[in-house]
């Protein structure tokens, strides 16, 4: 009894510190304090999860602002802004209209562009390069995504396929722009966060369509053409990244620490397959509590609910059966694939509670498993996105 009053302790805890590691990188108030003091007016392109969020945080510093914001959730914006609602996270008709919206007023902006990018920003946003289809783009995205290829594989073949990523939004509009990113990626590779609208990548566009075929996809030759262009020169303009994952990483030790608990940061972003990811962190955690940021992926074996974050809890929750470890997971955008959570809290007796795990975790059901066991963690959408928090706390 003793032991089982301790985790529930210690879950309490968890999901304390995690309110604490959000409200650290709160979309709005991070924008706002970036542009309070630097005029009035502009035109805005906002574009991600965090987009609304981030729209009202330019409204309160600049005042009356005007432009389109682009996101998954109808949520508050500010007069004056369109406000387009596209797909996620497969690209569909209504990324396209986004992309023509955003293209259109790209092409008639005049004055001070600011550029409000956060994650989720590639499939919500879209329009094909000339030469390619469409369904290509929907067809790439599909495939990489539910193989569980890397992140940054998946960003190299959509930037070669698009006429918003890799800066192409920023060659529309024609002049310098500035660009606020809220971070759902490693330090070094914001260009990659929305696939980098405004910011141009590494042109590879034989990387690009030797992935492609390794997922079984053939490129013909109007799209070989065209991913083979090389894109014209970028306008430069000074990018800020006002957080990251990192950021709510440490916001949660701190958390933590003003409770007399100790911790310290996974050093290491966590990507890759989710297996490796948390093979990582269980063999450099230690007394304690250690928490890590990233953005592993999983692969889509069955039609269950599942996400990559429960998926991971639900393997976490094996290791640890019998001892009085305790696990975290949190999408911070508050959408975890299709587990009806953002994530989950699970201890030493998570499968006691729950029985067999083989067939969640073959059917891919690790967010119906764990809201059996009653572990999983539900915020609803939170308005930022800084990729995902993973936690192991230690006696």
């Amino acid at each position: 009894m003793v032991a089982y009053l301790d985790a529930v302790n210690r879950r309490e805890s968890l999901r304390r510190w995690l309110d604490r590691a959000l409200a650290a990188v709160d979309a709005e108030e991070l924008v706002y304090r970036q542009l309070a003091g630097t005029g009035c007016g502009a035109t805005v392109f906002a574009i991600g999860k965090a987009a609304p969020a981030m729209t009202r945080g330019a409204a309160r510093a600049l005042g009356a602002i005007t432009g389109i914001c682009i996101t998954n959730v109808p949520s508050p914006t500010p007069a004056g802004v369109e406000v387009v609602i596209g797909d996620h996270p497969i690209p569909g008709p209504a990324s396209l209209q986004a992309g023509r919206r955003a293209l259109d007023l790209a092409g008639r902006v005049e004055g001070r562009c600011i550029a409000l990018i956060s994650g989720g920003g590639s499939a919500l946003c879209e329009a094909p390069l000339p030469g390619i289809e469409s369904g290509l783009i929907v067809t790439a995205t599909r495939a990489l995504l539910e193989s569980g290829a890397p992140i940054d594989d998946l960003n190299v073949v959509r930037s070669h396929l698009s006429a918003i990523k890799s800066g192409g939004l920023a060659r529309a509009i024609g002049g310098p722009v500035e660009t606020f990113v809220l971070s759902d990626v490693s330090g070094h590779d914001v260009g990659y966060v929305a696939s980098g609208p405004t910011l141009a990548r590494p042109h590879q566009p034989d990387r690009a369509i030797e992935l492609m075929k390794a997922h079984g996809l053939s490129v013909d030759a109007a799209a070989r053409a065209s991913m083979k262009a090389p894109p014209p020169p970028t306008s430069d303009g000074p990018v800020t990244v006002i957080a990251d994952g990192m950021t709510a990483a440490r916001a949660m030790v701190a958390a933590a620490a003003a409770e007399a608990v100790e911790g310290r940061v996974h050093s290491d972003w966590l990507t890759g397959p989710v297996e490796m990811c948390l093979a990582s962190l269980l063999a450099t955690s230690g007394p304690g509590l250690t928490v890590g940021a990233g953005e592993p992926s999983v692969r889509v074996t069955g039609a269950g609910a599942g996400g990559r974050n429960t998926h991971a809890a639900l393997l976490a929750a094996i290791r640890i059966t019998g001892t009085d470890t305790v696990f975290a997971t949190l999408a911070t955008d508050g959408v975890d694939g299709s587990s009806g959570s953002a994530g989950a809290i699970v201890d030493g007796a998570t499968v006691a509670r729950g029985g067999s795990v083989e067939q969640a975790l073959a059917g891919f059901d690790s967010g119906g498993y764990l809201a059996r066991t009653g572990d999983l963690v539900v915020t609803g959408p939170t308005g930022t996105n800084v990729a995902d928090l993973w936690a192991i706390w230690h006696s």
